[in-house]
């Protein structure tokens, strides 16, 4: 099939059938799913810092690759370690901080409510991609320096 041809039909198909509303929240049923959960947050922690380790134990960091790939390792024992205590202080907010959804054409919207310190603590938790997005980018960019280095460039 020819390439132009491709992207009318990308087009035509979301406008036929439309957007749908995406439930990325996932709910562990609790207690177990909740401390698998929290047992994997540790483990991955443990892993990441173990990798940082390791980048610097064997020296490293002189290449920029590795360090990029050092910085990602620490934010994502950063995030991890953050996003623990974001769902221990979840189970310390009683569920009337959480307001009724409010019902739209294509997307759900769930209101939250600050009325303590504690709700006010799980709120700033919750912003935990200001530790995965900077890690992901020195992902991108660590490999992107492999890349250029595999094509022999500098």
């Amino acid at each position: 099939m020819k390439r132009w041809l491709f992207w009318p039909f990308l087009l035509l198909s979301g406008v036929l059938f439309g957007p749908y509303p995406a439930f990325a929240l996932q709910v562990h049923p609790h207690p177990e799913g909740l401390i698998a959960h929290l047992i994997a947050h540790l483990f991955f922690a443990f892993a990441m810092g173990l990798f940082a380790y390791r980048i610097k134990k064997m020296d490293l960091l002189k290449r920029p690759h590795w360090r990029y790939l050092f910085y990602a390792g620490i934010l994502l024992v950063i995030w991890n370690f953050w996003a623990f205590a974001g769902h221990l202080v979840a189970l310390q907010i009683p569920k009337e901080a959480f307001l009724a959804p409010e019902k739209h054409e294509h997307f759900c919207r769930q209101s939250f409510s600050i009325k303590n310190y504690w709700e006010l603590f799980y709120y700033l938790l919750k912003n935990d991609n200001l530790f995965t997005l900077p890690a992901f980018y020195f992902i991108y960019r660590a490999l992107s320096r492999m890349e250029s280095l595999l094509r022999g460039e500098t």
